[in-house]
């Protein structure tokens, strides 16, 4: 579950990246500039838990942002079998796939403000017998600050029935970058998950990370210390909680 963090599958975003000349001039009326990524990373983290069962992920996704700050996009990544038949036990859902628009408006030349919808959506998911619906909205407003020496974001999510159809939800967010040089930099993240139907999801838990990012040959690399403070107990006698390095190369158009 992400967007961004702002995901299709690498094929799906390679066509999307070949096609954004046509993207522009089908959409004269409606003036901005088109963007795509594609990435691979060891291990797909949605807020400290893994959502390919610690194992590697491809995703991509496409954007357009319209010059009047208005912007539309999606983004795609395998997952693991995600709430598979309860009588057969498979055919669960191997992708998710967000969608979502949002508008972004500068307060001044360091100050930004943001606030976007997202639809998580999970095809192939069974609702059959016991399982509960996953798919599910997500709303955001959040403000970045930038400038030479560092960019910060704080934002808040609220998803008014969160995945599994754990009832109100909220995710507290704040993310920073510091230049250390002209080639690498520094990231930091701290979350907090709350859900009101902890039985359906997990407890209230902290997650947190720390990456080193650079670009070399033209495309970026990262490595990130993934974590939260959910035990074993608490994410269902797994280790999809547990800390983890994270490597990941993603190219941005």
């Amino acid at each position: 579950m992400k967007k961004h963090l702002l995901i299709a599958s690498a094929a799906s975003a390679i066509t999307m990246i070949s096609g954004q000349a046509m993207a522009d001039s089908l959409l004269p009326f409606l003036p901005g500039e088109a963007s795509a990524n594609v990435a691979y990373t060891t291990d797909y983290r949605y807020r400290g838990v893994s959502q390919s069962d610690r194992d590697f992920a491809i995703q991509g996704g496409f954007d357009y942002a319209l010059d009047s700050g208005f912007y539309i996009g999606t983004w795609a990544s395998s997952i693991d079998n995600f709430n598979p038949s309860p009588v057969t036990g498979d055919n669960g859902a191997q992708a998710e796939v967000d969608f979502y628009a949002g508008y972004g408006y500068a307060l001044t030349d360091h100050l930004a403000l943001d606030i976007n919808a997202l639809y998580y959506y999970y095809p192939g998911a069974s609702s059959a017998g016991d399982n509960n619906e996953i798919d599910f909205w997500e709303f955001t407003p959040g403000i970045t600050y930038s400038d030479d020496n560092m960019t910060a974001s704080l934002s808040i999510s609220y998803s008014d029935n969160f995945y599994n159809e754990s009832g109100d939800a909220f995710y507290y967010n704040t993310n920073f970058e510091f230049p250390l040089n002209d080639y690498l930099t520094l990231g930091a993240h701290a979350g907090y998950q709350t859900v009101d139907k902890e039985e359906r999801y997990f407890e209230d838990y902290a997650d947190w990370s720390i990456s080193l990012g650079t670009s070399i040959i033209g495309l970026d690399w990262s490595v990130a210390y993934v974590d939260t403070d959910l035990d074993s107990a608490a994410c269902g006698g797994t280790d999809i909680c547990d800390s983890t390095f994270v490597g990941t190369i993603s190219k941005s158009f």
